[in-house]
């Protein structure tokens, strides 16, 4: 891995600033499930149990669901806000309902052992009322986020005047964004507690010194104390 490779830190295009649109994008782009689990999501595919109860929020085509039913027996439940991301889940025997995080919760979600946001909160205004929400239906949070203190961040800022972009369509897109300090203190924050931590992507040292080296985080948090857990 090159050092001083600025891997998306290009030059933004303001001309083209377009309203992101998640509807029209699957309809432009089609839906196909992706057909290998992401490096972080198999990072949760291992944290997961088998048997496991599990709400996956803004999944879009991740195949996440797909693994954990098919090879963990795990009983899934996939949020979108697209209508047609939710059609081919479901054709595909993967349960999912339509949902717009800003707007609530369906009801009567029920509850799970572990509720997976990955690379959803940094998408969010108000990412802790979504948390709030989310608290009472989960003894887990299977959270991923970019770190924004990643090295390569702060030398292109440095060497070329620019903050890095984190956006494809409009800047908009990425409303929130932390650090890996920072996000530790954000989940205490949350009254959450952090349970496990796994770099997802990187340079070679980003589990000896994630903050700046890590340019993904995996953080599996509980939402209360496992008694059971912790008595054994």
């Amino acid at each position: 891995m090159r050092l001083f490779y600025f891997k998306n830190t290009r030059r933004p295009d303001f001309k083209n600033v377009k309203k992101f649109d998640y509807n029209a994008y699957w309809d432009s782009r089609g839906f196909t499930l992706r057909t290998k689990l992401m490096e972080r999501e198999r990072i949760f595919f291992n944290w997961i149990r088998p048997g496991s109860r599990v709400l996956d929020i803004g999944c879009g085509n991740s195949r996440l669901l797909y693994e954990l039913k098919h090879k963990k027996n795990c009983t899934v439940l996939g949020l979108d806000i697209s209508p047609k991301v939710v059609g081919e889940l479901n054709r595909l025997g993967v349960p999912a309902k339509v949902a717009d995080l800003e707007a609530g919760l369906p009801a009567d979600l029920g509850r799970y052992d572990y509720i997976i946001a990955s690379e959803v909160l940094e998408h969010l205004k108000y990412p802790e009322d979504l948390v709030a929400r989310l608290k009472p239906l989960g003894d887990r949070l299977v959270v991923s986020v970019p770190n924004s203190a990643f090295y390569r961040y702060r030398l292109h800022l440095m060497f070329t005047g620019r903050f890095f972009t984190q956006w494809a369509v409009h800047p908009a897109e990425h409303l929130r964004y932390w650090s890996h300090k920072d996000f530790l203190e954000w989940l205490g924050a949350q009254g959450l507690t952090l349970e496990r931590f796994k770099a997802a992507a990187g340079f070679e040292l980003m589990d000896l010194w994630p903050n700046l080296f890590c340019a993904t985080g995996c953080y599996l948090a509980r939402t209360k104390i496992d008694t059971q857990r912790d008595a054994g």
